[in-house]
């Protein structure tokens, strides 16, 4: 059986796309679901047949993706054999959010998820704490639990991105006094110590307008690596270089460092994304 070529399959399979996003956009009352899955299961074949020569196939997966969920959200299937296909995706490295499934998974599909990923975290298996530990954060965040989410976060290693994190959970679920409280308790002392770093002779003070556009430009790149098309993830890079200098300004080079390894993490299996990174001369993670 003659394999088929990734050029003409990537324009085929991009044509099958475009008709479920239309239907979908149209408000279809069709079930959308199976032809989009379909999709994806496709497509991870050609991706395992070809690998690293059909780039173009990771754009096309994340929309498929992203258009399964759609559907998923407009005639929900059984919630359990869901939350086992996002499980499966995800431990298999596919590039699946919770968030983009949690309407269709809905209370016992998030729950499922929970029991399989939390029985995951007890056990030994090395090679998949590190998706079963995104998971879990992803799962409390979609389940609304705002107590198991900020505990989670805490349980990390120190780092701003994270402690800004934990503030916007505790803002966006009205406890502002207990946001306002560990922002004082976490972010304070590290932004004296960014002083204490700055009074070198001659040095300008950086404004705290730069530092404050960190979180900002994060959650910039974050909306642009969700659009999953080419353009988008041109601009995150560029987004990048600025958060780098940002950072720089701050004195907290080290913390990109670790930003840039985190989000290579969650999106490498995004090989698009991570050439514009590197034609953006940002240093990538070895390994």
């Amino acid at each position: 059986m003659s394999v088929p070529d990734p050029v003409e399959y990537t324009a085929k399979i991009g044509a099958v796309l475009d008709t479920v996003r239309r239907l979908l956009d149209s408000g279809s009352r069709a079930d959308l679901a199976p032809l989009a899955r379909r999709a994806v299961d496709d497509i991870v074949g050609m991706l395992e047949q070809h690998g690293a020569l059909a780039a173009d196939l990771e754009v096309r997966l994340d929309q498929a993706v992203a258009l399964y969920a759609r559907a998923c959200a407009a005639r929900p299937p059984d919630p359990e054999l869901l939350a086992d296909w996002v499980l499966e995706a995800a431990f298999s490295g596919r590039a699946v959010a919770v968030a983009d499934f949690a309407a269709a998974l809905g209370d016992a599909g998030l729950a499922r998820m929970k029991s399989i990923v939390d029985e995951v975290l007890r056990g030994k298996q090395a090679e998949k704490r590190e998706v079963a530990e995104r998971l879990q954060e992803e799962i409390a965040e979609a389940s609304g639990d705002v107590d198991g989410l900020v505990a989670i976060l805490a349980a990390k290693p120190p780092r701003v991105d994270v402690s800004l994190k934990i503030v916007r959970v505790l803002r966006a679920a009205g406890r502002h006094s207990e946001a306002i409280a560990y922002a004082a308790r976490v972010l304070t002392p590290q932004r004296k110590e960014t002083s204490r770093q700055q009074e070198a002779p001659r040095q300008k003070e950086v404004p705290r307008k730069e530092e404050e556009s960190i979180p900002e430009y994060r959650e910039r790149i974050e909306q642009l690596i969700a659009q999953k098309e080419a353009g988008a993830y041109r601009e995150a890079a560029q987004c990048l270089k600025k958060l780098r200098t940002l950072h720089k300004q701050a004195g907290t080079a080290e913390e990109f460092t670790g930003y840039v390894a985190e989000l290579v993490n969650v999106h490498r299996r995004k090989t698009r994304l991570l050439a514009e990174i590197r034609s953006a001369r940002i240093a990538l993670p070895k390994g």
